[in-house]
């Protein structure tokens, strides 16, 4: 829901800095106060086209900023996570308009496509008037609609997973029907999968070939210098050093010479001892030729397969299957085609077998919420209307074999007609307020504004009208712009729209009533004049409605 509102330079607006609550939030004033100047101003964070005639005359750019309270709006937030933001449940969407036509769209102060704004905010905001074709005029949400009001949805997937495994099926089949082959592709073919199969790839078998490689070239490093080492030792040092110890031996002397002669023949020993161990570890290190032969010769063998058949190990495995079937279907394609039909029959009859089902749910449903609707028209004194939910056969889909429409009748002895097809008008207005109470919730919309969808009513409708908002408001924050006293006094909150002209300009200005204010201006909206018997009227209007 909308929490904070800021708008500068929009049009008529000079400065707006609005706080919103959830519950149900009236806007009244003047013809011309600009009132729908708020609404537009809302719709463009909902990324509405914007135009350079919104920014205020002399103005450079206009701004509007919104935050949201996305807490309830997981479609929201999986979006904002995939795009690569790490925010709270308070996420400001922020709209900048520039006089030269540039239009910039943030979200938390980073630039972000219009069309990301949009996607984020699909479900927060449903202005009505706007955006009832997105799924309550559209026929093909219909079927939708009545699941969600059903909550089948354990249903729902099982003939889905049913429809899938079915029309895979028939693609593999229409596919083997489609291709011709001849006898040389058969050989090709064949000689492929023959050569794939005797590469006889494993999955995990390149890694450790290449592992083995890498610890080889170790063993070659290491080679190269214990060949040095034992070089030197043997060529140049072994002779010297067996002379010197000898040599040093055969001195006589005092007890220094003594300690002199065990330190030289205990090094000249522990050398010898330390080349012996190097010379074993060597010979542990040793790896045959025919082994590194066929190593690389392994390795190869594999890097060609892999380029030849896809690129990775997985690949080619796939493609070996990929070719035994296309063999299968051109050296038995009767027998192919035979076995596909057998499994396409079953999995139909489990897919019309869960179908079924399906549609025996929503049969048993659907007057349910036909009846649900019902007493919310008849709350709204649309006395006369008659809604049916229309469930006829289909073709099969993922969400069953049924064909479900919204049907309507505003008149007595009237026939019902297709929702998409009635005529427009203020009782038109008022069913969609009716479904909205319903499928505003299933739809997951956060906030619903609504733009003088009371006008011409008056007396007990305007009443009902208001009333029927204040149920949806338990669900989705409501804002409503409105000339009735009536509507307003639903409301949690009242918001006086005024505008102010001088000379230079003229500006709007949108302030919060509190309830002394709220009862006079709801007897100026009744009467047009403010008196203690307007008065009387209005702050019992009040007290009554905000029950």
């Amino acid at each position: 829901m909308i929490k904070n509102l800021f708008i500068q330079n929009f049009i008529l607006i000079d400065q707006l800095n609005l706080e919103f609550h959830s519950g149900f939030s009236a806007f009244t004033g003047e013809t011309g106060a600009g009132k729908s100047i708020l609404i537009d101003a809302i719709s463009m964070l909902g990324a509405e086209r914007a135009s350079a005639s919104f920014v205020m005359h002399g103005k450079d750019r206009a701004i509007i900023e919104g935050t949201f309270d996305l807490t309830r709006d997981a479609h929201a937030l999986k979006v904002l996570n995939e795009a690569g933001f790490e925010c709270g449940d308070e996420v400001t969407f922020t709209r900048e308009i520039h006089a030269a036509g540039k239009s910039v769209a943030r979200i938390d102060h980073r630039i972000v496509p219009l069309s990301l704004m949009r996607e984020c905010l699909r479900q927060e905001i449903d202005i009505h008037g706007q955006r009832d074709n997105a799924y309550l005029l559209n026929t093909s949400s219909h079927i939708r609609l009545l699941d969600e009001y059903l909550q089948d949805g354990k249903e729902l997937l099982s003939v889905r997973d049913a429809y899938e495994k079915w029309h895979s099926l028939c693609l593999e089949r229409d596919a083997a029907l489609q291709e011709t082959y001849n006898e040389n592709d058969l050989e090709f073919l064949t000689y492929q999968l023959n050569e794939i199969e005797e590469a006889d790839l494993k999955a995990e078998e390149e890694e450790e070939l290449l592992e083995k490689e890498k610890q080889f070239r170790a063993v070659r490093d290491s080679f190269d210098k214990f060949n040095q080492i034992f070089s030197l030792y043997d060529e140049d040092l072994s002779g010297s050093l067996y002379e010197l110890n000898k040599t040093v031996q055969a001195l006589h002397g005092s007890e220094t010479i003594d300690s002199v002669q065990e330190t030289v023949n205990d090094a000249y020993y522990a050398l010898s001892d330390a080349m012996e161990q190097l010379h074993d570890i060597a010979d542990g290190l040793t790896m045959s030729e025919e082994e590194v032969n066929a190593m690389e010769e392994r390795l190869y063998t594999i890097q060609r397969i892999k380029r030849k058949y896809g690129g990775s190990i997985p690949r080619v495995l796939e493609k070996k299957e990929e070719l035994a079937v296309q063999i299968e279907m051109i050296t038995h394609k009767r027998e192919y085609l035979e076995r596909k039909d057998a499994e396409i029959a079953a999995a139909r009859k489990v897919y019309d077998k869960k179908a079924s089902v399906l549609h025996d749910i929503r049969i048993k449903g659907a007057p349910q919420l036909d009846q649900r609707i019902a007493g919310i028209l008849k709350e709204l004194m649309l006395e006369n209307a008659r809604f049916q939910t229309e469930i006829m056969e289909g073709d099969p889909s993922a969400a069953g074999s049924d064909r479900v429409e919204f049907m309507i009748s505003m008149n007595p002895g009237e026939d019902l007609k297709p929702l998409s097809k009635t005529a427009s008008g203020g009782e038109l207005s008022r069913l969609m307020l009716g479904l909205k109470v319903i499928f505003t919730r299933l739809q997951g919309i956060q906030t619903v504004i609504f733009d003088e969808i009371d006008t011409g009513v008056s007396g007990p409708v305007a009443t009902a009208i208001g009333r029927c908002m204040k149920t949806l408001s338990q669900d989705s924050q409501v804002f409503a712009v409105t000339h009735l006293a009536q509507v307003a006094a639903c409301a949690g909150r009242h918001y006086l729209v005024s505008k102010a002209s001088n000379e230079e300009h003229t500006r709007t200005s949108v302030h919060q009533l509190d309830e002394n204010e709220r009862i006079r201006q709801l007897a100026l909206i009744a009467s047009g004049e403010i008196t203690d018997t307007s008065l009387s009227a209005a702050e019992e209007l009040y007290r009554r409605n905000s029950r």
